[in-house]
């Protein structure tokens, strides 16, 4: 796409091939923005024969994923065979792989257009990420504008790269045009898994996905009952001791009050907690500053024999002034008036507030201005933002995955909505960490039916 001229051969195993003259062909970047058709001939004279082609150019790069059954991706891992078509790699423009191909996620396996997860039979890099053969597709149908994860994982890598935490770095997601057993699924988030390998983890540290509210459960020792809303990602297997860190986190955070200060402040990784909360309050990411949609690093610390919290976020597609779906297809309209909300803080770096305001305070505000210099700024994030949109509309793949999905609207949506957000949530948060206050916090069945300031 960035070549802005024509390139390459089309072939057919039999017979010709024509192109129909078409005006289209004087402007490559223009056809393939707008996802102009062009008519192709096929003609075998020896057998008499011929046939039409309606052909669309994409700037995207383009998968395949073919299963051996032919019957579509389901619950259940099955054989198949993908294909990465990527021209800005040369040497690597196409790729394949034997795999394993099943739908993945919770909630989102209700949504028409789903997840999936891909287990290759060797490690390959694709889209120019890590070498790996365990790759995640997310469908991001409930992220409006296509727009609201990608931004929230590069804009927590760059904070998180900021800070001394070497194992808080997050995901990395790039965008990809799905075919699954020829039929078209829209735009995909191509997504790194958060592991052991992502994070850089070392021998006795512990990673845990958080997918609910469980607290400990003396009575059930092997696990503390953990394992209902907790999943264990790193070492593969564990026993009693891996539960421990964790327990010894939600003992604390998760009671009314922090008993011990010294104790609670000891067992977090400062520095990304400090972080985490101000991604957390900036994105309003109402599904994440629970302890749902977390990855919790314990590391271990050699010189206190002791386990140190750190956290990732993951699934960040309410964020941004966005809210949750709700129903089946019924969702959640982007809400302007969020940009001034003030009680989405970080369970954690909550309860600490609550016993040392000024503490907290301080640190939060010192951090909020240095990374506001450049990280943070309006400037950088707005660039960021004009880049992936600029590439979702010049790909001509932003329109085709709405035409997929018309079921999911883009009435709702418009791409001016979220610098709308960050724009505002800026400017109240420069003046709200100089004096920070709580809103009383909603019930979630009134924040649920609450669009008020929305679009």
């Amino acid at each position: 796409m960035e070549n802005g001229v024509w390139d390459g051969v089309l072939t057919a195993s039999a017979g010709e091939l024509y192109w129909q003259e078409d005006t289209c062909f004087g402007d490559c970047a223009g056809a393939i923005a707008e996802g102009h058709s062009f008519l192709l001939y096929g003609i075998d004279r020896k057998k008499g024969t011929w046939c039409t082609y309606d052909v669309v150019f994409t700037g995207m790069p383009v998968m395949t994923i073919e299963t051996a059954s032919g019957a579509g991706i389901g619950d259940e891992a099955q054989d198949a065979k993908v294909q990465v078509s990527d021209m800005k790699f040369t040497g690597k423009e196409y790729q394949s792989a034997d795999c394993q191909a099943a739908v993945r996620g919770n909630s989102s396996r209700r949504f028409p257009k789903q997840s999936y997860k891909l287990e290759l039979d060797r490690k390959m890099s694709l889209l120019g990420m890590r070498r790996d053969d365990d790759w995640i597709l997310t469908a991001l149908y409930d992220d409006d504008g296509l727009i609201h994860n990608k931004f929230s994982y590069d804009v927590w890598r760059a904070i998180a790269s900021d800070n001394a935490d070497p194992k808080d770095g997050g995901t990395t997601m790039e965008y990809v045009e799905l075919f699954a057993d020829n039929v078209y699924m829209g735009v995909y988030g191509l997504t790194e898994r958060i592991d052991a390998k992502e994070l850089s983890l070392e021998k006795n540290d512990v990673l845990y996905k958080c997918r609910g509210f469980a607290l400990p459960d003396e009575s059930i020792p092997e696990d503390f009952g953990l394992s209902i809303d907790y999943d264990i990602k790193y070492p593969k297997t564990g026993n009693r001791d891996t539960w421990l860190p964790m327990k010894e986190y939600l003992d604390i955070f998760a009671a009314d009050e922090i008993e011990d200060y010294d104790a609670a402040r000891t067992l977090l990784n400062m520095e990304n907690a400090i972080d985490y909360n101000i991604f957390v309050i900036l994105t309003r990411a109402c599904d994440n500053y629970t302890r749902k949609n977390t990855f919790f690093v314990a590391a271990y610390d050699r010189q206190t024999g002791r386990h140190v919290i750190s956290k990732v976020p993951w699934d960040c597609n309410a964020t941004w002034g966005d809210g949750l779906y709700k129903g089946n297809l019924d969702r959640k309209l982007y809400n302007a008036g969020w940009a001034y909300c003030a009680y989405v803080w970080s369970e954690d770096v909550k309860q600490m507030y609550r016993c040392r305001p000024d503490e907290i305070q301080e640190l939060t505000l010192a951090r909020w201005k240095q990374l506001r210099e450049d990280i943070l700024s309006k400037d950088r994030l707005y660039g960021m933002l004009d880049e992936d949109f600029a590439y979702l509309h010049a790909s001509g793949a932003y329109d085709r995955n709405y035409v997929r999905w018309e079921e999911h609207g883009r009435e709702h949506w418009q791409d001016a909505y979220i610098y709308e957000y960050v724009e505002n949530r800026l400017d109240f948060l420069d003046a709200y960490f100089e004096a920070p206050y709580f809103d009383e916090e909603p019930l979630a069945e009134e924040e649920e039916n609450d669009v008020s300031g929305g679009r």
